[in-house]
C-alpha cells in the first residue's frame, strides 16, 4: 500500500489544533510503522519538514513556496517548487504574505497535489480543509462543523467550505472523525453513510504534557510578571473560543477570589484591558506544560468542539479544568471536568469557582485526570487508524 498524507496545513510556529493533531499524528505514525517493520510505504506533503522528526528523509516531499520563509530540508531532490512568482519580503507585508501562503495551501491542494496523488493507492486529508474535490481515493479526517453549526460566525475558504465540502464528504472513500459527537453531526448534516465514517479520537503527547517541577513554574511567573494566582484560558481569537465570555466570567469571579487571568495564544486586540488580565501570547508546544502546571485551574468553555484536546493536556499536567457542556467535551473529558454553561458568564464563574474555592473538589478533579487522558495516546490513535485501513 502507498500511502500520501497531505500535511500543507502545518505552518512555521505550529501553534493551532490543526497543527497539533497534524505534527503529532503523523510523527506516531511513522514511528510506528518503522519500529514495527511493517509494510507500508508513505510519502509526506509539508511546507516544513522540520516538524516531522520521526520521518525519513526519502518519506518527506517538502513543498516550497518562495514568497514565505522555510526551513528547507537538506535532502533538496525531494523539494517540490509549485509556484515561481517572487514576492519581496518587508515588515509591511507579512499581512499580505500570510494571507497569500494560506491561501496557496488551498491552491496547491486542488490543483497541484492530484498530479502527484495519481501515484499512490490513499491520499490522507489530514483535515476538512485538505481535501481535494477531484480525487476519489481519499481518506479524510474531520475536525469540526462549526461553519455549518454557527454560519453567521467568520469561516475562511467560504466556497470551499459551503460548496465543494459536501461533495467532497460524498465521494470520500472513508471518513474518520475524532469524535463519535462529530460522527453524529456529519450524518445529521450531510447524510453521510455510517458505514463509511469512523471514529478515532485524538492523543496526549505525555513527552511533552506533564507536570512541570516548582521551579519551571516560579521562573515562569517571574517572566511574566504574575504574583498572583490565576486561572489559565488558551486558544485562538475565533468567537467559537468565546474568550468575551471567559472575561465576563473572571469579572464576576475576582469580586468574590483574588486571582488574576492568564490569556494564551489569543491573536489580534486584546479582549479588554485589564491590570488582572495577562496576556501571554504565543507560547511554544513544548512550553506549554508549565503553564498549565502553574495554573489553579483551566478554563474552556468554547461553544462547540469537535474534540477538545486542551483539557487533556491540561489534566495531564496535573491542572483541574473547566469546561463547556457542548458539542464532544463531555465525551472527551467524562467526570474528570466541572461542566458550564458557555453562553452563561454566570454559569462559567460558578465553575470557576468551585475549583477555586473548594479544595477537596480540585484535588478530587486532579486525580480524576490524571485517570482520564491515560485513554487517549496517539499510539492508540495510530493503531486504530491502521484498523480502518484495514492493515492486518
Amino acid at each position: 500500500m502507498k500511502i500520501a498524507f497531505n500535511a500543507i496545513r502545518v505552518s512555521n510556529k505550529a501553534g493551532s489544533g490543526f497543527d497539533t493533531f497534524i505534527i503529532n499524528f503523523v510523527n506516531e505514525f511513522a514511528r510506528y510503522v518503522y519500529s514495527n517493520k511493517l509494510n507500508i510505504d508513505f510519502d509526506v506533503y509539508t511546507l516544513y519538514p522540520q516538524h516531522f522528526p520521526e520521518v525519513k528523509k526519502e518519506n518527506i516531499k517538502q513543498v516550497k513556496i518562495p514568497f514565505i520563509r522555510q526551513k528547507l530540508n537538506t535532502d533538496t531532490s525531494n523539494s517540490i517548487t509549485t509556484y515561481k512568482a517572487h514576492l519581496p519580503i518587508h515588515s509591511s507585508t507579512h499581512p499580505l504574505i500570510y494571507f497569500l501562503a494560506d491561501y496557496f495551501r488551498m491552491f496547491w491542494t486542488q490543483f497541484i497535489f492530484p498530479f502527484y496523488a495519481k501515484k499512490y493507492d490513499l491520499i490522507i486529508a489530514l483535515t476538512e480543509y485538505d481535501a481535494c474535490i477531484f480525487l476519489r481515493n481519499q481518506l479524510l479526517i474531520v475536525h469540526n462543523t462549526v461553519p455549518f453549526l454557527f454560519p453567521n460566525l467568520p469561516t475562511k475558504y467560504k466556497f470551499y467550505t459551503y460548496k465543494l465540502l459536501p461533495r467532497v464528504l460524498k465521494k470520500c472513500k472513508k471518513i474518520v472523525t475524532v469524535s463519535n459527537v462529530l460522527k453524529k453531526e456529519l450524518v445529521e448534516l450531510f447524510k453521510v453513510a455510517s458505514e463509511k465514517n469512523f471514529v478515532i479520537y485524538e492523543g496526549v503527547d505525555f513527552k511533552k504534557f506533564f507536570k512541570a517541577d516548582k521551579n519551571e513554574v516560579l521562573n515562569f511567573k517571574e517572566k511574566y510578571q504574575i504574583n498572583k494566582d490565576f486561572v489559565l484560558a488558551v486558544g485562538h481569537s475565533h468567537p467559537i473560543k468565546n474568550f468575551s465570555g471567559v472575561v465576563e466570567a473572571f469579572q464576576i469571579v475576582r469580586k468574590k477570589y483574588k486571582i488574576k487571568l492568564v490569556i494564551a495564544g489569543l491573536t489580534g486586540k486584546k479582549v479588554v484591558q485589564d491590570r488582572d488580565i495577562i496576556y501571554v501570547g504565543h507560547i511554544p508546544n513544548d512550553k506549554l506544560y508549565i503553564l498549565y502546571s502553574a495554573a489553579k485551574c483551566f478554563i474552556f468553555p468554547t461553544l462547540h468542539e469537535g474534540f477538545g484536546l486542551p483539557p487533556l493536556e491540561a489534566m495531564a499536567c496535573g491542572c483541574p479544568v473547566v469546561v463547556s457542556d457542548k458539542g464532544s467535551l463531555p465525551e472527551v473529558c467524562g467526570d474528570a471536568a466541572v461542566y458550564v454553561n458557555p453562553y452563561d458568564p454566570q454559569s462559567i464563574a460558578e465553575g470557576i469557582l468551585k475549583v477555586l474555592i473548594d479544595e477537596n473538589l480540585r484535588q478530587n478533579l486532579i486525580q480524576k485526570g490524571y485517570q482520564q487522558v491515560k485513554k487517549f495516546s496517539w499510539e492508540q490513535t495510530v493503531k486504530k487508524f491502521l484498523e480502518v485501513l484495514n492493515y492486518k
